[in-house]
């Protein structure tokens, strides 16, 4: 039998890495004829099986190798992240942990089980693990990474901060290492530091779009937003094709009012990588935000000469061009055939649902909606157009779902204990927030019009009278929520925390709105949370004044999209240091004023815990 050469060994596994997974299993296979038993040739078999996608058969040829080398910590380490990588959690902790015993000093079986066990939510013993690997490989910036990951999940930002600094100074040619540090101080409210950090993981040679986007952030929430749209603009032109990215930058050219066309980029990506639809589809979506609705019915054409394929976004897109031109009967022809073709895509129904409504079909519309809660029952959207449909119909069912004088409730926020008044304290609140809106014009993708949106999650920032207003405003919602009726039947109702249990409620995002000139919100609603709210922190003279109601918070009107002439169901007057609950399903918007004076408020959207 003759001895298998180390060149045959090493061309195998150049066809691993080149992709060539049937061709190197093939030659394996043929290599074992010669000599069944080498470890060697079955743990290349394994691999080879394994990128193929054939795990059956990748598991045999791993237990092969085992059979003929069960103290190998290669083999047993290796097998125990195939095994994990295939969901057999338990089976992989047993063999990484036989490799520890076979090898103590091994670093790769100390990360490999870290990483099972920080996914398994070990975080202790998982922090242990991450630490031998420190000790035994500090050179090896993929210990540090887990050791700071750990910490990170473990609610310790700053040791995992100075986790990344000390693997550094170890390995300071680590990109990844950077890009975690950017991270880490992005979460950390650190903005300058972040983006010095994701440069530094970018000169190194992470070069992904990622990279881009997040110090783009980063640089916009350190008040800068002609560098942010500087570097979006450069993660663009390294990453045409990535659609996320593409939004990135169009949304900062729009956000800091720069020359130029926000979405000249990304219309020539989209006619560059014809077939990709994700460009498209981003590029209508923005081309209709902006109401380039002739621009959006072309570039749709032009997508489907490109050959771009039928991907339920392109498709429904289509058919609320079709909507759009007029034809709503061609519409509902696209969107019977959308809804065979796609049953369980939940954007498809609830886009059907709209259509529906603005179509005169508020039946068809409550029916879509209607099978959406059922695999979704808090769905916000679902029940957005559902309450909408009933009202339509007359449904007895809307006024128990849309109840306006009960589920909009005002709510004053009181001063903390070392504050005179709560003028006063509103009066430093204000001077606060104004620091934040850095930008030019309103969010492109938000229902702010003439004002600035701040950027990411308001109650991340460290200022502290920031966190002060969190708490103030935690113990005004749990005043309004004692208050709330118990029906266990209800989406919004039975929702409510348990009383007294301050822990029961988390946020879904927080953040700050300045208003001015003819400013106004778009009627929308909130699909991420349970409750939302507006909290005024200052007001203009001329919606102080109650002779009309400009710069009033309405409610019940849905989006002008729908075409529905549905006046207003309530309205309510904003008053400094008053906080408006409503469901996050509710219509709402703010009726537009005229003031040289800022309108600032606070919103949050607010999510049962657990």
């Amino acid at each position: 039998m003759s001895q298998i050469s180390q060149q045959e060994l090493a061309a195998i596994q150049q066809l691993i890495q080149q992709g060539a997974f049937a061709e190197a299993a093939s030659r394996v296979k043929t290599l074992l004829k010669r000599q069944h038993d080498m470890p060697q040739l079955q743990r290349l078999l394994a691999v080879s099986l394994a990128r193929s996608g054939d795990h059956a058969g990748a598991d045999r040829a791993y237990r092969a190798a085992l059979r003929a080398a069960p103290k190998s910590p290669e083999l047993l380490v290796e097998y125990g992240q195939f095994l994990r990588g295939t969901g057999r959690s338990g089976q992989a902790e047993r063999h990484l942990r036989k490799a520890l015993k076979v090898a103590p000093e091994s670093a790769a079986a100390w990360r490999a089980l870290g990483l099972l066990l920080r996914s398994g939510g070990q975080l202790g013993e998982a922090e242990h693990c991450a630490r031998r690997v420190t000790e035994l490989e500090p050179s090896n910036p993929a210990g540090w990474e887990l050791l700071a990951a750990i910490l990170q999940r473990l609610g310790d930002v700053p040791g995992a901060i100075a986790t990344c600094r000390r693997g550094v100074e170890f390995a300071p040619r680590a990109p990844r290492l950077h890009y975690s540090l950017g991270q880490l101080h992005r979460e950390d409210c650190d903005f300058g530091a972040a983006a010095d950090a994701y440069e530094q993981a970018r000169l190194l040679g992470f070069d992904t779009p990622d990279l881009y986007r997040n110090r783009a952030e980063a640089l916009l929430d350190g008040g800068d937003g002609d560098a942010a749209l500087g570097c979006a603009r450069d993660g663009v032109r390294r990453h045409p094709q990535d659609a996320v990215l593409q939004r990135t930058a169009a949304r900062l050219h729009h956000e800091v009012d720069a020359d130029g066309d926000p979405l000249a980029e990304l219309h020539s990506a989209a006619q560059t990588a014809k077939s990709n639809p994700d460009l498209w589809q981003t590029l209508v979506e923005l081309q209709k935000r902006m109401g380039r609705f002739d621009e959006a019915h072309r570039a749709l054409a032009q997508a489907r000469r490109s050959g771009c394929p039928d991907t339920p976004g392109i498709l429904t897109l289509e058919a609320m061009d079709r909507a759009l031109s007029g034809d709503n009967s061609g519409a509902r022809q696209s969107y019977d055939a959308l809804l065979a073709r796609f049953p369980d895509d939940r954007s498809v129904k609830i886009n059907a649902a709209m259509h529906g409504l603005s179509s005169g079909d508020p039946a068809w519309a409550a029916h879509l909606c209607e099978q959406a809660l059922t695999d979704s029952p808090f769905d916000q959207l679902a029940l957005t157009f559902l309450g909408t449909a009933w009202q339509l119909l007359g449904d007895a069912r809307g006024p128990w779902l849309l109840d306006y004088e009960r589920m909009v409730r005002p709510v004053p926020v009181h001063a903390p204990a070392d504050f005179a008044d709560r003028e006063h304290f509103f009066r430093e609140l204000k001077s606060v927030l104004e620091t934040l809106h850095s930008l030019s014009s309103h969010p492109l993708e938000q229902s702010v019009r003439g004002g600035t949106q701040t950027n990411g999650f308001l109650f991340r920032l460290k200022h502290p009278l920031l966190q002060v207003l969190e708490q103030q405003i935690r113990e005004a919602v749990f005043r309004a929520l004692d208050g709330f009726p118990t029906d266990a039947r209800h989406p919004f109702w039975s929702r409510r925390p348990t009383p007294g249990a301050q822990g029961g409620l988390r946020f879904a995002g927080a953040w700050s709105v300045r208003l001015r000139g003819q400013g106004y919100h778009t009627n929308h609603m909130h699909p991420q949370g349970w409750i939302s709210s507006a909290l005024y922190i200052a007001l203009p003279d001329e919606v102080r004044d109650d002779s009309d109601e400009s710069g009033y918070i309405q409610f019940g009107s849905p989006i002008e999209e729908l075409g529905l002439d549905s006046p207003p169901r309530r309205v309510v007057r904003p008053e400094v240091g008053t906080l408006v609950l409503f469901p996050s399903y509710m219509w709402h918007g703010t009726v537009p004023f005229e003031s040289e004076q800022p309108r600032i408020t606070v919103a949050f959207d607010l999510l049962p815990a657990g």
